[in-house]
């Protein structure tokens, strides 16, 4: 069983919103999140996502995909 799980930034902007995302080949949540994490997103407590630049950490890193487990694209 695979799944593909995508975090999507959660900061809202004065006139808009972040579109940065991680698409995973995570099978939970707390796999993307740390697949995730690796490549400089934060996850609060809330349940909410940051990517990179929206925790000052660095350039968006929009669409990437992220393969943790083995198996067929």
């Amino acid at each position: 069983m695979s799944a593909r799980i995508t975090l999507h930034c959660n900061t809202l902007w004065r006139d808009g919103s972040c579109t940065s995302q991680v698409l995973t080949d995570a099978l939970t949540v707390e796999e993307a999140r740390t697949a995730a994490g690796r490549r400089g997103w934060r996850s609060h407590p809330d349940g909410s996502d940051y990517c990179p630049p929206c925790t000052g950490g660095g350039p968006a890193r929009t669409v990437t995909v992220v393969h943790i487990h083995g198996g067929t694209p």
